[in-house]
């Protein structure tokens, strides 16, 4: 029905083209022999109507021109004297019927020696009759182009169907029997035409398609041995990472009692010494030397302990101890914990803390551990003279953020994310000069997650840096909770 669709008007537009020039070529033809007609009737008629215009005998006249209107193409015959003046008229000028061909001729009567002018005669022909035929030829010429053209274009479909139909329905039938999830079959068709090689290469495709698949089916056999091999390789890697892991958590937990227990010992007699409860040492760098196993046995433990909340942490086993605290009064006890070496530092240390941040639902060991961590790496990267700000916030979510800012040494951009990861320091001269072990952010940002939250890092290097710790609107306490913050 498409091939129809299509070449149906094609046909009837050439053919009916071709009969349409066809019979303006015949009309044209018979109006230039219209044309001649009117000449000769004109060159006939001026001879035989001479003396009678030159005597100006209209009845002689009338008698000898009106039979010419017996010809069905002559509608006029108009004759003026030699002066211009009308002697007689016979007909119209104009017709409904068709087009009106007008011809003139000069009338000249043989009067003595020469041919002396008599006056004029006017023919006016139609070409009605022309137009006649013409319609009747149309009319048959249409039926004739319409009749030729169904036999052009139904001869066209049975070729069509004969040569490229059959191969085309193989063809289909080919690929929905292999769409429907049969084996891929080839169409059995011969022939040198165009069709033909598209079947073959159609052929060629369903055998590489074929080896493609066959090919696919034994990757996919031996895909899932494989699969099936490493499955059970990942699930014993699995096992022995879990025990490992029990392992580590039983030789921390045996560690963390193993390491404290001597590292207090060791701080308890330190302080004794350096207090001289027992008496005077004798010497003054006893004393000395008693302050540095104090001060270096302290920093071990604060060492030990946040490596046993990290390892905590990394295992999901950091989970808050929920109590209500102000965070202004968390801020500046953190504040009181590092005075001694904010003081030895020589900086300026501001709180900001805005009127309306509530009171938090949060571990309060753990708020106080973030925020002596980020005031000791600021106090630590800030040179003397420099200035410290430790802040808090509540945005239109109710969502506490807690700050630490500094116009310390800053962090290169490209280096902010590595030093959250743990056991990383920065390669500069400051940061090598205060070499630790790299626990104290990402330890900050552990207990942030373990409250829900995140850690934020600003920083221009040379400028100095801002730590923001956002904790999610669920941990501030409603406007209306008059419950009085509890400290733990």
């Amino acid at each position: 029905m498409a091939f129809l669709a299509v070449i149906l008007p094609l046909v009837i537009t050439v053919v009916g083209g071709f009969f349409v020039l066809l019979e303006v070529e015949t009309y044209n033809d018979a109006v230039e022999r219209l044309e001649m007609k009117l000449d000769r009737t004109l060159a006939s008629n001026s001879v035989m109507l001479a003396r009678a215009v030159w005597e100006r005998n209209e009845a002689l006249i009338a008698s000898q021109a009106v039979p010419a209107l017996i010809d069905p193409d002559l509608i006029g015959i108009f004759i003026t004297d030699r002066a211009g003046r009308t002697l007689a008229e016979f007909g119209a000028r104009e017709t409904p019927l068709g087009k009106s061909i007008t011809g003139e001729a000069p009338i000249r009567y043989d009067a003595g020696a020469d041919l002396q002018e008599a006056g004029r005669l006017e023919l006016v022909m139609t070409d009605a009759g022309i137009r006649a035929s013409a319609r009747s030829r149309t009319l048959v010429l249409i039926a004739f182009a319409i009749l030729l053209s169904v036999a052009i274009v139904f001869a066209a479909q049975a070729a069509f169907d004969l040569v490229i139909g059959r191969p085309l329905k193989e063809l289909q039938k080919a690929i929905d029997s292999t769409r429907l999830g049969a084996p891929r079959e080839e169409v059995q068709w011969s022939g040198a035409d165009e069709v033909a090689r598209v079947i073959e290469a159609f052929n060629r495709m369903q055998r590489r398609h074929t080896a493609y698949e066959n090919a696919l089916d034994e990757a996919r056999i031996d895909l899932e041995q494989r699969v099936e091999e490493r499955t059970v390789e990942l699930k014993r890697a699995r096992d022995e990472a879990r025990a490992a892991n029990r392992a580590k958590s039983a030789f921390l937990a045996n560690m963390s009692h193993e390491l404290r227990t001597p590292l207090n010992a060791i701080i308890g007699f330190a302080e004794v010494l350096k207090n001289q409860k027992f008496g005077p040492l004798g010497d003054e760098r006893y004393s000395s030397y008693a302050e540095i196993v104090r001060t270096s046995g302290t920093h071990l433990l604060d060492l030990i302990n946040d490596l046993l909340d990290l390892s905590r942490a990394e295992a999901g086993g950091l989970i808050p101890a929920d109590s209500t605290l102000a965070v202004d009064a968390q801020i500046r006890r953190a504040i009181d914990m590092s005075r001694t070496e904010i003081d030895a530092s020589g900086l300026t240390v501001r709180v900001a803390v805005d009127a309306d941040v509530p009171p938090l639902r949060a571990d309060a060991r753990l708020i106080l551990q973030l925020l002596s961590n980020l005031i000791t790496n600021a106090v630590k990267f800030t040179r003397s003279d420099g200035t410290i700000t430790i802040g808090a916030a509540v945005d239109d979510r109710r969502s506490v953020s807690l700050f630490v800012a500094d116009t310390g040494i800053g962090i290169p951009e490209d280096q902010i994310d590595k030093v959250l990861e743990p056991f990383t320091q920065l390669d500069t001269r400051l940061h090598r000069e205060h070499r630790g072990a790299g626990l104290g952010l990402p330890l900050c940002r552990a207990i942030a997650q373990a409250h829900g939250g995140q850690i934020l890092i600003e920083s221009t290097f040379g400028e100095g840096t801002r730590v923001t710790v956002i904790l999610p609107p669920w941990r501030a306490l409603p406007p209306a909770d008059d419950t009085p913050p509890t400290e733990a």
